[in-house]
């Protein structure tokens, strides 16, 4: 792979996101490739040091944050990792499969006082915007929703906190209030 294909490879995550190729091909310079779980196509995303800040994005012309902070679609994105992250202790990526349904449910225990109505408009927007951003896969045929290739990107720090929010959501098969941090589970 020569320069020139490296530079169209980063122009293209540069532009949209981590990209979806079939197994097989060459990884170009400063990317990783991310295998899913059929193994019928990898992801390629970008190889950056945990400690990469703005700066650091910034020259490489990546996003810094990619989806708006919409307090609904942050609560939908803690919803969809509760539901395919089944087990924390186990690699954020790729997760499993969730029905949309399920991760309603949890959905529903995170905006506590909202209307249905509301809050499935927020669920649908929030899962269809992250969907766009990589950082879910959400199939719109089937009701389902999987993580996307972007949360490979999260360093040990982020998943350490990400694991401790995870002990406080809800899941889907049950029916109580979030879990406190220290409770049993």
């Amino acid at each position: 792979m020569d320069e020139r294909d490296i530079a169209l490879w980063w122009a293209k995550i540069r532009s949209g996101g981590p990209q979806r190729v079939p197994p097989g091909g060459a990884t170009p310079t400063g990317l990783r490739r991310l295998v899913e779980a059929d193994a019928q196509a990898v992801w390629l995303v970008p190889n950056l040091p945990e400690s990469a800040g703005p700066a650091v994005l910034d020259e490489y012309g990546l996003p810094s944050q990619s989806v708006v902070d919409h307090k609904g679609t942050m609560r939908v994105l803690a919803a969809c990792l509760r539901c395919c992250w089944a087990n924390p202790g186990s690699d954020l990526w790729p997760g499993e499969t969730a029905a949309l349904d399920q991760v309603a449910v949890v959905f529903a225990h995170l905006t506590p006082g909202r209307g249905t109505r509301d809050r499935h408009r927020t669920l649908l927007g929030g899962v269809r915007r992250l969907d766009r951003a990589g950082w879910l896969r959400y199939d719109e045929a089937r009701r389902t929703v999987r993580l996307g290739a972007r949360v490979a990107s999260w360093g040990s720090l982020d998943l350490s906190t990400l694991r401790e929010l995870w002990r406080m959501v809800p899941s889907g098969d049950d029916q109580s209030q979030p879990h406190k941090a220290g409770g049993s589970r």
